[in-house]
């Protein structure tokens, strides 16, 4: 299968959210009512053409809508653009705010 193609980046999106909720590929079976053979197929780009009603029952048991599956995203690259967009600010006191926001916001 092609690396930049849909079915690879919505196999990718599935792995990260399953992995972010915590979820062996059983267990989301489990909840998505589906085999968990699918997801395993489906993660590891074997199968491409997901029925809607599999999509639908993955984003159920994941607790996400086709948006956030939808939404793919490389947190590198999203760290190049707030690097790219901090070395644009000049001002002192702005740059200090800044600092304090990402201090709050590693805490979590």
């Amino acid at each position: 299968m092609e690396k930049d193609s849909i079915g690879n980046k919505v196999a990718h999106r599935l792995l990260q959210l399953r992995q972010a909720n915590g979820l062996t590929q059983e267990q989301l079976a489990e909840r998505a009512n589906i085999d968990s053979s699918v997801i395993s197929r489906i993660e590891r780009g074997f199968r491409t053409n997901i029925r809607l009603e599999t999509l639908d029952k993955l984003t159920k048991a994941l607790g996400v809508n086709y948006t956030d599956l939808f939404t793919f995203t490389d947190d590198k690259q999203i760290q190049k653009r707030i690097e790219g967009k901090l070395a644009l600010i000049t001002d002192k006191e702005a740059l200090q705010t800044l600092e304090k926001l990402i201090d709050i916001l590693s805490e979590k």
